[in-house]
């Protein structure tokens, strides 16, 4: 008995001087797992997370198509018929008593802040990654706060006072995020990101691919953004933003590849044979 007692005693010992007994078992990495930092490695791989940005707002609970429960359905353009399958959430919108326990707009303030998640996850990683045409590197970086600007526009817009955040959090970061920022602050970001991109960036003043960012959309939503904080923020400053809104909705004006509408002989409009050359 003492000998079998004895074995067991230097078994554990051995066991326990082992060095392949001194790793921590309880704090394994998923070797299927890819990280964020193992993601940011070439150029493609940043286009490829840019593009994810763009496709963020295709969902109906972002921007994209059957998003009109936060626009149309709150005007007397267009309305819901439903059979109360879903508790009439949808309603709420079109008689302006939404509820704060209204999944449809939780799922709205979780899909834009999806979009502000991938587009900061960008900003943060790009300068990782080695770029042998920098103009590209800008390219994406405005891309991005563009993207990031549009929604935020969105945000302050639907809920005033909304948290800010404009880098990758870690978890630790978290709790402190979910403060509200002042309407005021959340428009000065919106506004040094859209400057930015027009200033700063060698984007086009029109894309030659449809769906992208360009300098004529940034000097537009920066106009449309100025003609909004005239009517909503601190009206000592109404004349000054009004001013800005001018110039930079003119800039976008003038980026315009097509003539007035007047300068089209009015039957060509309704042309089959000359659609392309009306639009283009």
């Amino acid at each position: 008995m003492n000998k079998k007692f004895v074995a067991i005693a230097c078994l554990a010992v051995a066991v326990a001087i082992s060095p392949s007994c001194k790793k921590d078992f309880l704090n394994e990495s998923d070797p299927n797992a890819i990280t964020v930092d193992a993601s940011y490695k070439t150029p493609n791989d940043v286009l490829l997370a840019v593009n994810g940005i763009y496709q963020s707002l295709r969902s109906g609970n972002n921007v994209g198509e059957s998003s009109d429960l936060w626009t149309d359905q709150r005007s007397d353009d267009t309305g819901t018929q439903d059979n109360q399958s879903n508790a009439g959430e949808p309603f709420q919108f079109g008689n302006f008593s939404i509820l704060p326990s209204n999944t449809y707009l939780k799922n709205h303030w979780v899909s834009l802040y999806g979009t502000v998640t991938r587009a900061n996850v960008v900003l943060s990683h790009i300068d990782a990654v080695p770029f042998p045409d920098n103009s590209v590197k800008l390219q994406y970086i405005a891309e991005a706060k563009f993207l990031r600007a549009f929604t935020y526009f969105e945000l302050v817009r639907l809920w005033g006072d909304v948290p800010l955040v404009t880098k990758q959090l870690s978890y630790a970061e978290l709790p402190a995020a979910t403060f509200r920022e002042k309407q005021a602050v959340v428009y000065q970001q919106i506004v040094a990101d859209l400057t930015d991109v027009i200033n700063n960036s060698p984007l086009p003043n029109l894309q030659a691919s449809t769906g992208r960012a360009s300098k004529a959309a940034a000097n537009f939503l920066l106009g449309q953004v100025y003609l909004t904080m005239a009517t909503t923020q601190d009206q000592a400053n109404r004349t000054t933003n009004l001013t800005n809104a001018k110039t930079y909705l003119m800039n976008a004006y003038n980026m315009r590849t097509f003539g007035t509408l007047n300068s089209i002989p009015y039957t060509d409009v309704f042309d089959v044979a000359k659609k392309q050359h009306v639009r283009s």
